[in-house]
């Protein structure tokens, strides 16, 4: 692995597990008109498959278009009679949870690397995130010098533009950089952004931490 000094880390995932069927499902049994074709399995979803209400409904949220309050609205009118803004909630940061191993490790990281996220993640996720780890006893600051989020950023990955802000505001040279994310077309995006991408399939972090981080296993 090149030298690097410094790192951005995707979220969901690399760092928390990302369950996104196991979300879709749960809309679906809400009443909520989920096609059976992205549910039919249990095998990772690479990103969010395009051309599905939810999905699009999900992006605006990543890109800041609509909030959290909105979103949940716009859910609930698609749900059976008597479902609640908690259903919904449950259902979706249901698809998201964290081994503290990780935010450990990203603790231990920062005192050999600055350590940034670069997350395509709405205000929803974002705030579960937070008390998530806040609760396992790591609050993001504690594990990111920086955190970039989409909704914050107003665009999103594989744009170019999300890199060149990341990199930017954070002041890193993108040579010495190494970049980890679970999404192919962000993985293109991150090399012609000039960062030493990684690519790992999803919910594996652990497999690769003798390759990228070997003093610290």
């Amino acid at each position: 692995m090149a030298h690097f000094k410094n790192i951005f880390f995707d979220l969901g995932g690399v760092i928390f597990n990302l369950n996104t069927r196991a979300a879709f499902r749960a809309f679906k049994d809400l009443g909520m008109p989920i096609p059976e074709n992205i549910i039919a399995d249990n095998t990772p979803l690479n990103g969010m498959p395009e051309g599905q209400a939810i999905m699009k409904l999900i992006h605006r949220m990543d890109l800041g278009e609509i909030r959290a309050r909105e979103f949940i609205s716009i859910v609930l009118e698609q749900c059976r009679p008597g479902t609640t803004e908690e259903d919904i909630l449950k259902a979706y940061n249901g698809m998201i949870n964290v081994p503290a191993g990780r935010l450990e490790l990203l603790c231990r990281l920062r005192s050999k690397y600055r350590v940034f996220l670069l997350s395509n993640i709405g205000d929803l996720h974002w705030q579960a995130a937070q008390d998530m780890a806040r609760d396992l006893g790591y609050p993001m600051e504690k594990c990111f010098d920086h955190c970039f989020c989409s909704f914050e950023l107003g665009v999103a990955k594989p744009d170019p533009a999300i890199f060149e802000r990341a990199i930017s505001m954070s002041g890193v040279n993108p040579a010495e950089t190494l970049y980890i994310d679970d999404f192919d077309g962000n993985i293109e995006a991150g090399k012609a952004a000039g960062l030493l991408a990684y690519k790992i399939d999803g919910n594996t972090l652990e497999q690769h931490i003798p390759v990228l981080f070997p003093d610290f296993c």
